[in-house]
Order: C-alpha cells, then sequence, then structure tokens
C-alpha cells in the first residue's frame, strides 16, 4: 500500500513510522529542518512503545515528486488546510482516500470541494507525540488509535485494506 503522509509532525511522523514499520510504502511531506534531518539522518520515533529509526526516510516538500498513492493521511494545522488540500491533487487517483487527522475539526468538509467527496474520509487521531528535534518524534505513553471511514457511514475495501494495515502496524 502507498501512503503520503502530509505533514510529518507527532501525529504524522507517528503514526506514518509505525505504517512503514508495518510494510507500507510511506512518504513523508514536510518542510525545512525536519525535512533536512530526515532525508539526511532519517525518521526517529521515541517512546515507550519502543523506538523505530526509519533509514532512508522516504521524504520530500513536494506532493508532485510521489505520484498517485491509496492513501493520504492528511496531518496539517487547520490554518493549513486549504493551501495543502490544493498542493497534494497530484498524489489523488481513482481510489485515493484522504484521511483528514485534524481532532474535532472539519477538515473534512474543506477538502470536499478541493479533492472531491470520493476522495475524502473522515478520521480522528489519538496519539500524544510532538516534534522534539528536527528529524525527531517524542512518542507519550502508549495509547495510540486513528478511527477512519467513509463520510457516508458504509464499509468499504479501501477501508478495509488500510484497517489491515493499521492492525498489523499496532494501532
Amino acid at each position: 500500500m502507498r501512503i503520503a503522509v502530509v505533514g510529518a509532525g507527532g501525529v504524522g511522523g507517528g503514526f506514518g513510522a509505525a505504517l512503514a514499520k508495518a510494510g507500507a510504502d510511506v512518504t513523508f511531506i514536510a518542510r525545512g529542518a525536519h525535512l533536512a534531518a530526515m532525508k539526511s539522518a532519517g525518521l526517529k520515533v521515541q517512546g515507550p512503545r519502543g523506538d523505530t529509526h526509519l533509514v532512508p526516510t522516504r521524504a520530500t516538500e513536494d506532493p508532485a515528486d510521489i505520484g498517485t498513492v491509496d492513501i493520504v493521511l492528511f496531518c496539517v494545522k487547520l490554518w493549513d488546510v486549504k493551501s495543502a488540500g490544493e498542493k497534494i491533487k497530484p498524489l489523488i487517483g481513482a481510489g485515493t482516500a484522504v484521511i483528514p487527522l485534524q481532532n474535532g475539526i472539519d477538515a473534512h468538509e474543506r477538502l470536499i470541494p478541493i479533492l472531491g467527496k470520493d476522495a475524502v474520509m473522515g478520521g480522528v487521531a489519538q496519539i500524544s507525540a510532538s516534534i522534539t528535534a528536527p528529524g525527531v518524534i517524542a512518542q507519550v505513553g502508549t495509547f495510540m488509535r486513528m478511527v477512519f471511514g467513509e463520510l457516508d457511514g458504509k464499509p468499504s475495501q479501501r477501508g478495509e485494506d488500510f484497517l489491515a494495515l493499521c492492525l498489523k502496524a499496532g494501532f
């Protein structure tokens, strides 16, 4: 499964690293010193669930470098939803699912006019993690959960396939 993680901070970095460790083809979209550190030294996630060091880490600033993917974990801050949504259009194929993970926010409603309702799922992340240094994520505690699904509430093959990968990744 090909996954793009838009925003490789505590949420995106934590979930993305777990999915990569479980065998998914994960590429992180990041900026600045965090991106540079991931490209040169890999992404480190440290915490009580165990440490993960992805070397090499696939990372870029430009979603067009990646091509279409199966899943986009959309983990940007609320004020970046519109601009990041526009930039990720090259990631979207016929069956791509974009899962926004801004807790308690209407990101899915903001993304539908940009990406189309078929591309967007609903999602919520439950994790306590943050960037402590460029290329380093610290997770506090062992709790890690992602709730996601089609906006119409019906099961889908893409949702089932991603759920199987999440379970393999330990969340």
